[in-house]
């Protein structure tokens, strides 16, 4: 093992074993490749790699509140809550606006000519303030929000949808699978109820914000039907490609086959990023992929000058992360219910 990987892991506070010298299990050799390959841009994906995690599960049915108690806060036992980092609404590309907190982000996505928004935050609150209000501060109709896509059903990305939904009088969009599965969800203490009903949308799916569109992946594995979608996005004169990786963390519980499954979405996707060229890559959660450190770099961006967020064939390696730090996992669970 390299000194240097050693050194990163470290760095990135990921358990690794064994210690130089030693020989690597599956599961080691899986962890080193995806570590080595979230170095530079991705090194908030390599905590995935970490082989002493808690893999919790997050999708299991839940007997919590009635449906009709009111949301509120979670509060840790200390009594104390940070509140989210405040982000104006940031124009990143023509057609794309980010919407949302250092925790989580809602995507808008086309013009005044109708969107088509990513996302629905965590909380009623949280969607008005930084969807609606946001867009009102920037000058931007949140009328003009024809559908609301969420991207797989976690309380984090649907909790404000319903909000929004009936408030602007839109449908809800989400896969079969995650309909199905934030049926049995409960009532959330911090979330509130998922939402009910909407629109089925299915792999390949294309959905148009006015004269934009975006192509719908399903990339089962954080979810039962987590979306994945491919958007066309414009700088100017420069067009680009972006993908969206609809659902990150591995909160489904010690599931071999999940984690199987989630490395094959990875792999699915890079295919289909490549034959689309794919060269912007985004996350539902800034802190994976540095999305505020990017968002910072564009009012000072000069005429001509690189697009923060365009990373190129170097942005490939997110699928490298994902599918390593998926099969190490999963050979993890494997060795230890061979014990």
């Amino acid at each position: 093992m390299k000194k240097t990987f050693v050194a990163a892991a470290f760095t990135l506070g990921v358990t690794l074993q064994p210690a130089l010298g030693q020989d690597m299990s599956a599961a080691q050799a899986h962890a080193r490749l995806g570590v080595e390959a979230a170095e530079g841009q991705y090194l908030g994906y390599a905590s995935l790699c970490d082989l002493e995690a808690r893999i919790r599960n997050v999708n299991l049915p839940k007997q919590r509140k009635p449906a009709n108690a009111k949301q509120g806060e979670r509060r840790p036992t200390n009594g104390y809550r940070p509140k989210p980092a405040h982000i104006p609404a940031t124009q990143v590309f023509d057609n794309l606006w980010f919407l949302g907190t250092a925790s989580t982000t809602t995507w808008l996505y086309g013009t005044e000519e109708g969107y088509v928004l990513i996302d629905g935050l965590t909380t009623d609150a949280q969607a008005q303030k930084y969807v609606i209000e946001g867009m009102e501060a920037t000058g931007l109709s949140p009328s003009a929000i024809t559908a609301i896509l969420v991207t797989h059903g976690h309380g984090d990305h649907y909790g404000g949808a319903d909000y929004l939904a009936e408030l602007l009088g839109v449908d809800i969009l989400m896969s079969r699978e995650d309909w199905d599965l934030v049926a049995t969800l409960g009532m959330h203490p911090r979330f509130g109820p998922p939402p009910r009903t909407g629109g089925i949308v299915e792999d390949g799916d294309v959905l148009r914000a006015g004269s934009s569109e975006m192509i719908l992946y399903l990339t089962p594995g954080h979810t039962p039907g987590t979306i994945s979608p491919i958007l066309k996005v414009s700088d100017g004169d420069s067009q680009h490609v972006a993908m969206l990786w609809g659902g990150t963390g591995f909160n489904f519980g010690p599931d071999v086959k999940i984690f199987q499954t989630y490395a094959a979405s990875a792999q699915k996707m890079r295919e289909i990023a490549k034959a689309s060229g794919v060269d912007v890559f985004l996350s539902g959660h800034p802190r994976r992929d540095g999305t505020v450190k990017l968002l910072a770099q564009l009012p000072s961006r000069a005429n001509e000058a690189a697009h923060p967020f365009v990373r190129g064939a170097g942005g490939y390696a997110l699928f490298d992360v994902l599918e390593h730090c998926a099969l190490a996992q999963a050979e993890r669970f494997l060795a230890q219910s061979e014990e």
